[in-house]
């Protein structure tokens, strides 16, 4: 959250609201070189994918006033801006506008459309990741030594890391230690006309349970998902209870695998590392010894030839379960905005349940879809959280 907590807390469950939105445009060193002035119209969308390469993406309708809103070069609406958008909602109490911090964002597809009725400006906006994945800069060119990079068995993970990010003109990075293995188990090579995020992805994978993304602030972190006994909660039930309008249950049961086999590389000895992972909680939906019996799959090739160690076999499998299984069991809520909401955040809350018993549960909050305006929702799903020490 941006300003005091309570202050959030109180405009986010006021009755009535008034809503406003400032857009910054900052230059490549994220320094405000302009403030746009207009009007965003009902059906404004920001959108937050945990599972998605690019996390952060948003689409404004905006009726400009002036012409600061030229898609050309050297106006503010051009390839060479990041713009930061604001959203604030008015205190009831004091006349103050409380503003969230909805994230920096490369302009992206910007459009003007004039006739009779109308003339409004819709632009795109996706988040830094862009400049890293190839979508907007980030492909690798030829070394002095040789076309392809190469990060050598042994090397820190970290250190790699933040050297790669470096390449993408990004100096600071927030980053977790890495565990249980700290160290590249084997070389990687990533070769000429692939993508600075392609090599940072085959680091961050080598351990399961890591995300990597860009913070609203334009900052990128690579920290573990949240998936311990001790982790805070970042949205207590009373506040859902205010701003819930509806939730929805589904499962695709054909994506449910509660048995997950692995197996990695085969060496020259001819020594395969292999692991399974069976969903063994019986709080689970799927647990695989009550009654949905063994879903099994078993996993090889491909993306697993990176896999060296029995080790590394295992927290794949672990993940893999995580994502087939644990991930399956999900939510999908729709409320009034909580607009200072983000994904991987560990919350509870009470789903009203008119035929049994309500039950205070944990959720992990995977994607939010939310849209701007006086009738604006956010449509969220979620999780159930599993705590594990894996």
């Amino acid at each position: 959250m941006d300003s005091n907590v309570n202050d959030k807390l109180y405009v986010t469950t006021q009755n009535d609201r008034t809503l406003y939105v400032l857009i910054y445009l900052l230059n490549f060193n994220l320094r405000k070189v302009a403030e746009l002035s207009g009007v965003v119209l009902d059906g404004s969308t920001f959108s937050v994918d945990a599972n998605s390469d690019i996390r952060r993406t948003c689409n404004l309708n905006i009726v400009p006033t002036s012409a600061d809103f030229d898609i050309s070069v050297n106006s503010n609406i051009w390839i060479d801006k990041y713009m930061q958008v604001q959203v604030g909602i008015e205190d009831k109490r004091n006349g103050e506008i409380d503003y969230t911090n909805m994230g920096i964002y490369l302009i992206n597809n910007p459009n003007r459309t004039y006739n009779a009725q109308s003339h409004t400006l819709s632009i795109s906006g996706i988040d830094m990741m862009a400049k890293l994945t190839g979508m907007r800069n980030g492909y690798l060119s030829g070394t002095a030594g040789g076309v392809n990079y190469k990060i050598p068995a042994g090397s820190d993970i970290k250190d790699a890391i933040i050297s790669t990010f470096a390449l993408g003109g990004f100096d600071n990075v927030i980053i977790d230690d890495f565990k249980p293995t700290p160290t590249v188990p084997n070389d990687i090579i990533i070769s000429v006309g692939s993508t600075i995020y392609a090599m940072l992805k085959e680091l961050v994978d080598i351990n399961s349970f890591y995300q990597m993304y860009f913070d609203t602030n334009g900052l990128p972190h690579v920290e573990r998902i949240p998936s311990g006994d001790n982790e805070p909660i970042k949205v207590r039930d009373d506040i859902w209870q205010k701003l819930l309008i509806q939730y929805n249950k589904s499962t695709s049961f054909e994506e449910v695998k509660n048995v997950v086999e692995v197996y990695g590389k085969t060496s020259d000895e001819g020594i395969t590392p292999y692991a399974i992972a069976i969903e063994d909680n019986p709080q689970s939906p799927f647990y695989a010894y009550g009654t949905a019996g063994q879903l099994r799959i078993v996993l090889s090739g491909g993306d697993y030839d990176n896999i060296y160690t029995t080790e590394l076999a295992q927290q794949r499998a672990d993940y893999e379960l995580y994502l087939r299984c644990r991930l399956q069991d999900q939510i999908q809520i729709t409320t009034v905005p909580i607009y200072w909401l983000d994904v991987n955040w560990v919350i509870e809350i009470t789903l009203p349940n008119k035929q049994g018993t309500e039950v205070t549960e944990k959720y992990i909050i995977k994607k939010i879809d939310t849209t701007v305006g006086i009738k604006g929702t956010q449509n969220i799903t979620m999780m159930k959280y599993y705590p594990t020490d894996v």
